[in-house]
Parts: structure tokens; sequence; C-alpha cells
């Protein structure tokens, strides 16, 4: 060790680069390594793990397939408990969305809120930092607890105060306990204040007694030890018929199962989720290969000038041991720098890792990663050294020429294929997240604003909704209970005569005035909403094209749509048919969250929910003009204006982090292949340098000289790119099934890609082979 000390910037090895390029290949290789170990790590903090199970339902409706929904009706989870012997303890929850509270001292405590039953903490245990047990404060109205993050905020003395939300002060809860924080590898949503489920009838409707509708319960359930699903089979059936549920569904012509998703299993089971896994994994075992390549490709191109040292060291009685501890000793040494350097990347990547650096990486990956290390500085030293004991004594009198192309080549040919193989599937990447990113969803969002309107008061509204039009770069001002960014909620279309369900459809509910303005959403058929029809027996609505379509295959309608009526659940009523609009896709594009319902809406004349303003050119003067506007017309609350492209764009974060991923990473292939070339070329033409000398000397032109090196290079160069693309083009395949908008993997995409990874190549190569054919010839003779 301290020999590869006092060589570590001895001159011709290129030790700085090795470090470097190892250092680099290790950040991202452990922090992707991490990244896998973290997502196959999710929900392991529950005890009892294999024994807990989320409730799901399973419908289906006429001319459809079986579909999954995730979250039930509120009974359904004491029911299980009642009716199932099996079950452990049976728990439910559901949001409130984001909720301010305000302390006595105005203090504001902002997060998610959930609804929580009694027996929330019995299957998801959290440390009590302070407080009542968790076992008795969700058992009474108005209790709350709140997240140890809000602790930070709230102070030491937070135990039984009141806190009131911001938006409606008339609601209070009394904080009874703070708990420990979820961690971020958990499939839970993030879980900031729960409060005791008896209170959920003082905001919205309060279903926890339904069997069926109102499916917005998340349901959990713990299984005796022992017992499987199957066991609760029996007993779901006699809950289901004995609560009426099997003969309401018979009428209505749909069918209805309970099933129970394994919570180990819910984050792995995603097909989003186990391909990106699939591919992080791989990404770092090819960052890793690729640091390993180079650093073995730059110790071969190194070994013309260590040949007479390590012959001498022979010559003086060192062994294949020595030599193999003296090349491991390096590489160690190499690996421990490469390894602190990789740690302080680390450090200042993460704001772009996605997760913490203390979530990322807990001890046990901490030691996978050490390990891991290991591995890579033994394989850095066991091949370089196995080469190096092969050198002869002899050549400790005369020059090494033995030129390893083999070994080189082969080499260079692995890190030209991966390259290739980034370099394509980033450019698969690229071109979805913008066909992501610039799809057309039937609205138009890109000049658009909105806020919140809950907890005002309607002449603030309406004076607000009036200010806002006088503004000149103001489009139109409408507003809709629909966030069009968010996934939207389901109703059923059904016959009221029989009571049979035709088909579930999105249901917007509410929208203003010029709300189709707004949106530059096409009216196909009929006109938009009237808004002086008062008539209470029957309301006005609006439905997509799709909508048509498919009534006309389950209902056998014909002729115009206009005036036609139908019966939507919830809204109780017969409604009418005033206008057809051209379909519009509402959430994200990924395949797992893609939503193929048709949609409704209905119509509201009082400005309500999110508030939208559509402007003629976006930009911050506009933007702030607006939000001046909000905040001098509406006192009773702080209202935020916010982007809807941005939330829209929000909705691909996942695709741009793998993006960014693959950029990051690909760069750093390129730049170490290329690294890797140098020193080949390098190494080629000081191993041949008399031969270039004697035909320039011959007469030959520089054309000749490039010959000889460029036609050998990409003779291995071509076939690598191309099996790197070739590579790329399945791996691109299985990516885009992820989306349910994707583009066209065509032929000159990855020749274009060939190209550039080729043309990059050639010119590295052109420029140090121009620089040595330029040189003195008589110079390159002299040692001859």
């Amino acid at each position: 060790m301290k020999r590869a000390w006092k060589g570590l910037f001895r001159k011709g090895e290129a030790n700085v680069v090795k470090i470097i390029c190892l250092s680099v290949g290790l950040a991202i290789g452990l922090v992707m390594l991490a990244e896998v170990i973290f997502e196959r790590s999710y929900d392991n903090f529950l005890p009892g793990l294999k024994e807990t199970y989320r409730v799901e339902e399973r419908y289906k409706q006429k001319g459809t397939d079986w579909r999954e929904y995730a979250q039930t009706p509120g009974a359904i989870g004491p029911g299980l408990q009642r009716y199932c012997p099996a079950v452990e303890v049976a728990t439910r929850f559901t949001g409130i969305g984001s909720m301010t509270l305000t302390t006595e001292d105005h203090k504001d405590l902002e997060g998610q809120a959930w609804f929580c039953d009694s027996t929330f903490f019995r299957i998801f245990p959290r440390k009590l930092l302070m407080g009542e047990e968790p076992y008795t404060g969700l058992e009474k109205a108005n209790n709350a607890y709140i997240s140890s993050k809000l602790l930070e905020v709230a102070g030491e003395q937070i135990i039984g105060k009141t806190l009131s939300w911001k938006q409606y002060p008339e609601f209070h809860v009394t904080v009874v306990g703070v708990f420990e924080a979820f961690p971020e590898n958990t499939h839970l949503p993030q879980m900031d204040v729960l409060i005791a489920l008896p209170t959920i009838g003082q905001v919205a409707y309060d279903g926890t007694n339904n069997w069926f509708g109102n499916d917005r319960y998340k349901t959990y359930v713990r299984l005796r030890k022992g017992s499987t699903p199957d066991d609760l089979k029996e007993g779901m059936e006699r809950m289901l018929e004995v609560n009426h549920v099997t003969e309401e569904m018979a009428q209505s012509g749909t069918g209805f199962e309970l099933s129970l998703r394994p919570v180990a299993e819910i984050f792995t089971s995603s097909d989003y989720n186990r391909i990106m896994n699939i591919v992080f994994l791989s990404f770092a075992i090819i960052m890793l290969l690729v640091a390993v390549l180079n650093y073995i490709l730059l110790v071969v191109s190194s070994m013309v000038s260590r040949a007479k040292g390590i012959a001498t060291y022979r010559c003086y009685g060192a062994g294949s041991g020595d030599i193999y501890r003296m090349i491991l000793s390096e590489s160690l040494l190499h690996g421990l720098i490469s390894l602190a350097l990789a740690v302080l990347i680390i450090f200042g990547l993460q704001e772009q890792i996605g997760h913490s650096l203390e979530s990322l990486f807990p001890l046990s990956t901490v030691w996978v990663c050490l390990a891991v290390t290991l591995g890579v500085v033994l394989l850095c030293g066991v091949m370089p050294g196995y080469l190096y004991t092969r050198i002869p004594v002899t050549y400790a009198y005369r020059r090494y020429t033995e030129n390893k192309r083999r070994w080189k080549l082969g080499l260079l040919c692995l890190q030209f294929a991966l390259t290739a193989f980034f370099v394509c599937l980033l450019a698969v990447i690229g071109l979805e997240y913008h066909t992501l990113m610039n799809f057309n969803p039937g609205f138009e969002y890109r000049n658009t604003l909105y806020t919140n309107l809950s907890g005002t008061e309607m002449v603030e509204r309406e004076r607000c909704v009036q200010e806002l039009k006088k503004l000149p770069e103001v489009k139109a001002v409408t507003w809709g209970y629909q966030l069009l960014s968010d996934h939207c909620s389901g109703n059923n279309v059904y016959n009221p005569e029989t009571g049979e369900e035709y088909m579930n459809i999105a249901d917007m509910y509410y929208v203003g005035p010029d709300y189709h303005k707004a949106f530059q959403i096409p009216v196909v058929e009929g006109n938009v909403f009237t808004p002086t029809l008062t008539d209470s027996l029957s309301q006005q609505v609006m439905v997509s094209r799709q909508f048509v379509e498919r009534m006309k295959t389950l209902v056998g309608w014909t002729g115009s749509p206009i005036g036609k009526p139908v019966y939507i659940t919830e809204h109780r009523t017969m409604a009418t048919i005033c206008g057809v609009y051209e379909d519009i896709h509402l959430g994200s594009q990924v395949m797992e969250e893609h939503d193929e319902r048709p949609t409704v809406m209905f119509y509201r004349s009082k400005p309500s929910s999110n508030l939208y303003v559509a402007l003629n050119r976006m930009s911050p003067e506009a933007m702030k003009e607006v939000q001046q506007v909000i905040d001098r017309t509406v006192a009773s609350q702080q209202l935020k204006v916010y982007s809807l492209s941005l939330e829209m764009g929000n909705l691909y974060n996942g695709v741009l982090h793998v993006r960014n991923s693959v950029l990051f990473a690909g760069l750093c292939i390129l730049i170490i292949a290329l690294t890797g070339l140098v020193a080949y070329v390098r190494d080629e033409v000081s191993r041949r340098r008399s031969e270039i000398a004697i035909r320039l000397i011959h007469g030959a032109s520089m054309a000749d000289v490039q010959k000889i090196f460029l036609l050998d290079l990409l003779k291995i160069a071509l076939p690598a790119v191309v099996i790197g693309a070739l590579c790329a083009w399945k791996v691109g395949e299985q990516l885009l099934q992820l989306f349910a908008v994707k583009i066209d993997l065509t032929w000159y995409l990855f020749a274009g890609c060939i190209l550039i990874v080729c043309l990059v190549v050639w010119l590295v190569a052109f420029g140090m082979v121009w620089k040595a054919a330029r040189a003195n010839p008589t110079e390159n003779l002299k040692t001859e």
C-alpha cells in the first residue's frame, strides 16, 4: 500500500483518470442499486407484513371485463371482522386532502389529512412520541394525531391544544398525540394528520355504514397466523348476501366480488414499478461494469510502460503472488479514494435523487454497497494482475512489445455497445416524455391558472370573478368541481325501471359558464348549458362523444342524442342531454392510471370548487396580476394561484426522473468509453510510432496513416453499437407498454443514434492519430 501511494501520480499510468472514472461509475451505480433495494423494501417496517392485506373490489358491468378498484364502501372493513373469524383486525381510512390547521398561537400546520378508524395503529403501528395511546385516541370525534414532521412547527406543547381548519374555522380538532412519521418506502400516501373517523359527518357525507356506493375507503385486514385469503371466502359471501349487496348487484346486472391483495406485493405488483425496478437494476450493473472495464482497459494500456519494472521485480525474486498483491494494493487504494469521491458526488446530487439519503442508504444498504465496492476492487485487481504475472523476466532487458490488442478491443467493444444502448434508450425515453408533455388531452390547459375556493364566501367569489374578467390578459373565467390533472370520481348510468347499470362514467360534476370556451373543448352536437333553465324536475347534462357511442352499443340508441334522458347514480334525477362535446382525457397517460371512461358534466351558476382563469398568454406578470386581484377580493382566505400546465407536467415526474437518470448515466458512460478509447489509440500510436514514421518517410499520405487505425477500430465499433441499439430497441418496446400514448420505434431513430456514436468515436480517434501523424518522423525513430 505504501508503494501504491507513492506511485499514485506516476507518469504514464493515468491513475487520476482511473480514479475519477471509477468514482463516477461507483456513485451512479451505487445510487441506482440503492434505489432498487429501497423499492424492494417497501412496507418492510410493518410487523406481520405477510398477514396484512388490502381489501379490493372486483366488478363487472354490461359489456366490460372484470376491473379492480382499490377502495371499498365504509361498512366492508368492520363487516369482515364480524363475519370472518380469520380476520384478526380490520381498519379503514379515507382522505380529506391538503389541510391547513391553525394553532391557538396562530401557527399554520399544513399537511395531508385522513379520517382513520380506531384500529388504524393496530395494523400500521408507529412509535408514539407523545400523547394518548393510539388504541384510544381515534375513538372519539374531533380527536387527532399529528406526525413528527408537523411537531417541528407546532412545538412541544401541542398536546391537548385545539386546532381550527383554516378554510373552515368552525371545524376544530384536539391534538391527542404525535406519531413518528411514516417512512418513504411505503405504499401508504403521505399522512400528516390523522383524525378520528366519527368526525367525518361534520365535513362530508358519512358513508361509514354503507354496504355499496361511496366507495372511498381504503380497507385493510390482518389475518390470524396460519390463515389465508381462501379462509375468508365463505365469510365474505355470507356478509355480502346478508347485507343485500349480492341482491342489489344482481338486480343492476353488475358482477361484484371482494379480493385481498398482500400489502407486501402492492408496490411490486405494479407493472410500472416492476419494470422501472428492472431498468434501474440494469443501469446499476451496466454503470459498475463500464467503470470496471474502463479501469482494466487503462491498466492494460499501461502495460508497455510498466513491463520492464514488473520484470525487474521478478528478477529480484518476486513471485506471482507478490505481483498480485502489488496490483491488488493499487486497485484497493484507487477503490478507497474512488469510494470517497463517490460519496461526495452522491451528496452533491441528493436533490436530484428523489429520496432523502437517510431513507435511501440505511445501514443494511450501506453494507451491500460496501460489498459491491469490494467486488469491484477485486475485479479491478485480479484481472490485470493475471496479465502482469505473465510478463516474462526477459523483458527486464528489452522492450515490451506485446500489444494485448484482443483484450483491449474486446473491452472497447463492450463499452461501445453499452454506450450505444444508453444513447438509444435515452432517445426513446426522451421522445416519449416529449410526446406525453405535448399530448393533446382534448382541452387547452397551457395558459390556464387555477385556485381552490374552499372556505371562501360566495359574495367574495362573485366579486373575484367580476374583477378577474376586467384584466386585459384574461380570456375567460370559469369554475369546475374536477381538477383536470386528477383522476375523476365515478358514477353509473342506469335504467330507473329495472335498476340495470349500463356503464361507469367519469363524473366531472359541476362546471360554470364559458367552461368549454375557456378550455377550448369543441361541442360536436347540440349546445352548451342554458343558464336560464330552472326546471327542478330535470337537469341538463353534457356528455362526451364516447358516452354516446357506448350507449348506442349498450342500449341501442339511434338518431341524435340531444334531448334523450339519462339517469346517473348520485344525481338521483333524470338529466336531459343538451350537448355532446369531443372526448377529453383526464389525468395521466401512464397506462396504470389511464382513464378510458366517458365523461359527463353538469351546470352550476355560482362559483365553486376550482376557479379557472384562461389567459391570452402565460407570463409571470399576468400570473402576478391574477394573484393580486384574488388577494384583494378574497379576504376570508389566503388563496394561491397555480399553473394548470405545471400540474399536468407533474403527472410525468416519474418519467422525467428516469429520463434524467438515463441522460446522466449515458453521458458518464460515453465519457468513460471515450477515455478508454483515448487510452487505446494512444497505446496503439505509441506502439506503432516507428511504423508510422517509416510509412511517412516512404511517401504515405495522412489519409493512409488514418486508415491503419480507423478501419480496424470501426470494424469493432460498428457491430458493437448495432448490438447495443438492438438491445435498446427490445428494452424500449417493453418500456413503451407502460404508456397509453406512445411513440413509434422507427429504424431511422436507432440509425441516427448509431451514426452519432460512431461519429463521436471516429472524431476522437481521428484527432489523436492526426496529432501523431504530424509529429517529426525522426523523433519517432530515435529509439530504434
